[in-house]
């Protein structure tokens, strides 16, 4: 299977191009600053930014799927989020993007204090990451909602839920990056849920 990755030389989707090459994927990374990744095995490093139309276009061409680790910074335009969504919705056969949980199709999912609470500290991106998860969803694919990000190892103990299947929760669940690399890359090779809002859980001693 070839496999395009978003965001390849951010702190998650390093991850997803490391998972995919362990798991003996042909890799396309795609990044602003190709020097910055890290290269191996099947690899290919594509220069490509949301700002520059055509670019993602051009460099997904030929991919089965594209997963996104796709962020932004304060320092950077939300618009980031929805252009590349447009993008690769655009150009991509299968589209499998992360994004936050409490967002989008979750909102409601951390309880009214606690959403409220999320909206206001990322209120900067609240509107553009909802935005970005709706075009994904439009053409069939899939959203990944997970909880803060964290770098503590995983054993293995995460699962996809549809997002109506979710309990809602007072605080959103840690989820470990190389978690949410696994979880999207086994939903690459073995769709589960094509066309659909999903959320990644994992059990507490994964930690």
């Amino acid at each position: 299977m070839k496999i395009a990755v978003l965001g390849a030389t951010g702190r998650t989707g390093r991850l997803l191009v490391a998972r995919a090459l362990e798991r003996g994927h042909d890799v396309i990374a795609l990044a602003r600053r190709p020097e910055q990744a890290d290269i191996s095995g099947n690899l290919r490093v594509v220069r490509a930014d949301v700002a520059d139309p055509g670019s993602v276009a051009a460099a997904v061409e030929g991919a089965d799927v594209v997963l996104s680790g796709l962020g932004i910074t304060k320092t950077q335009d939300p618009a980031i989020l929805v252009d590349g969504a447009r993008e690769i919705a655009s150009a991509a056969p299968r589209v499998i993007w992360l994004t936050s949980l409490g967002m989008g199709a979750t909102q409601g999912a951390l309880g009214t204090l606690t959403g409220a609470l999320l909206e206001r500290v990322l209120r900067y991106e609240w509107d553009a990451k909802g935005e970005a998860g709706r075009v994904v969803r439009d053409v069939g694919g899939t959203t990944v909602h997970a909880g803060p990000l964290t770098d503590k190892s995983y054993r293995g103990n995460g699962n996809l839920l549809r997002a109506e299947e979710y309990e809602p929760r007072l605080f959103p669940p840690l989820a470990p990056r190389a978690g949410i690399a696994d979880l999207m890359v086994a939903e690459a090779e073995t769709p589960r849920f094509p066309d659909a809002d999903t959320v990644a859980v994992f059990l507490r001693q994964t930690y």
